[in-house]
């Protein structure tokens, strides 16, 4: 293929492009600041037509070019991108139309430029990897499982001999802002290599717009702040503890705290993070208490260094007080075994209803304003405010950042297991505290007028 027939396809092909997509196009080219870019882009601007268009550019403009373009799942591959990728090509000349390989997973442009494609959730993160790329694209990004290991261990690695190579994600927001696609938006808002795009730029007239808006439930919805204006915000329909956003970070102590009851609580992790939360129950306000956490990392967990981080904190926090009560799940009872018998640390593994169930009691405490956590807990902190369920809601969703929002399920269980009912604070104290020290002189005088 000669040089003016590779430009006259890729004039071709960037005449296919609306007004708003040939703006994304000039802004990627024009990236100086990373070979990485990011295009934060509303529902219905032609995102992924954007991509394929600017995948087969690179593939057209020299021989034996590599382009990987990882999608959410196979299953999105076959319904959405193959679909645009056949219609654009049936459009170029049959002599210069690529042809899929189903055993390479890619289209092969004549000149032996290879477009590999692939859905990379469910574990095939890897079925991108290879030597070296020109170009590598990720859609809807912000959906994908394990955006960073896919990005900084498959792809970058392919890009760093190859000059002028990049790395182009692109992606409507996130369900929850704990997905690690927040985290790349963040860095480059920073160093300059980020555009967004929202609804207004698309060329709709005032009528659609506003008949995409009512669709969604309405301007104040989270479906049309998130999907169409580009915001980071929770899905309510998701998100875990929606209540949550009216709890307070902070802690108000007062003079009985050296008799409330103090609770440790933990959910116990393998592959996930095992997470401990440290609290106690104000029996006066009736409010569940967090002071502190502590996390580490499944493969680095072992019953020592769990046992040290608790008692540690525990000093900290209660000096010589013993813990009221220690409470786990009961996902690992040899682990809980091993800490009582090696390190005299006790956990009463506790009993469980429905995830549900145990969502909704924790929900009913955050809309009465029952929980408040201290400025030291930043995950749980986090956790509550962007944690997500799954798809289906059978399970709570995962973040890079926060786990698979163990500090959530930590909390339900201390939750369950605090003791309402008993009062920790002294009888004769409880009564000696409704006197006021200050009026012990007209006690006396009452004592005298009444030859006490």
């Amino acid at each position: 293929m000669n040089q003016e027939v590779r430009t006259k396809i890729i004039k071709y092909l960037y005449s296919l492009l609306k007004d708003v997509q040939k703006e994304m196009f000039g802004l990627v080219y024009s990236n100086s600041k990373s070979r990485k870019y990011i295009i934060h882009c509303a529902r219905r601007l032609g995102k992924t037509f954007l991509l394929i268009v600017i995948s087969c550019c690179v593939a057209y403009s020299k021989d034996n070019a590599q382009i990987r373009y990882a999608s959410v799942s196979q299953k999105a591959v076959r319904k959405m991108v193959h679909p645009i990728f056949k219609e654009i090509f049936k459009t170029i000349k049959k002599e210069y139309r690529p042809k899929w390989n189903s055993q390479e997973g890619a289209y092969i442009i004549p000149g032996g430029s290879m477009i590999h494609i692939a859905g990379c959730n469910g574990g095939h993160e890897d079925d991108l990897r290879g030597t070296a790329a020109d170009l590598c694209v990720v859609d809807e990004a912000a959906f994908i499982d394990n955006l960073s290991y896919l990005i900084d261990s498959v792809l970058m690695p392919q890009l760093l001999t190859v000059k002028g190579s990049m790395l182009l994600m692109a992606s409507s927001s996130p369900v929850s802002p704990a997905h690690e696609f927040v985290e790349y938006i963040h860095q480059a808002k920073l160093e300059g290599f980020y555009s967004s795009h929202t609804i207004h730029d698309g060329g709709f007239d005032k009528d659609t717009i506003a008949e995409f808006c009512k669709e969604t439930g309405g301007k104040d919805s989270t479906a049309w702040l998130r999907e169409y204006l580009n915001e980071i915000i929770v899905d309510s329909d998701y998100a875990i503890i929606p209540e949550a956003s009216s709890s307070k970070n902070k802690i108000s102590y007062d003079e009985n705290y050296k008799f409330y009851h103090k609770y440790v609580a933990m959910d116990i992790g393998t592959k996930d993070l095992t997470f401990v939360l440290f609290g106690y129950y104000d029996f006066k306000r009736a409010k569940l208490c967090i002071e502190r956490e502590f996390s580490i990392n499944g493969p680095k967990m072992t019953t020592p260094v769990l046992s040290e981080g608790i008692k540690k904190i525990e000093v900290e926090l209660w000096k010589e007080d013993t813990p009221y009560r220690r409470v786990s799940d009961n996902n690992n009872l040899l682990l809980l075994q091993d800490l009582v018998y090696l390190h005299d640390c006790h956990f009463i593994p506790t009993g469980k209803d429905s995830l549900e169930a145990m969502v909704n009691e924790m929900r009913i405490w955050f809309s009465n304003n029952r929980i408040e956590i201290s400025e030291h807990c930043p995950m749980l902190s986090e956790s509550i405010l962007f944690g997500f369920w799954n798809e289906s809601r059978s399970g709570f969703g995962r973040s890079a950042t926060l786990g698979h929002f163990d500090a959530i399920a930590a909390l339900m269980y201390l939750i369950r297991n605090i003791d309402q009912n008993t009062n920790p604070i002294p009888t004769r104290l409880s009564f000696d505290q409704v006197i006021d020290i200050d009026q012990s002189n007209n006690i006396n005088k009452l004592s005298e007028l009444f030859n006490w």
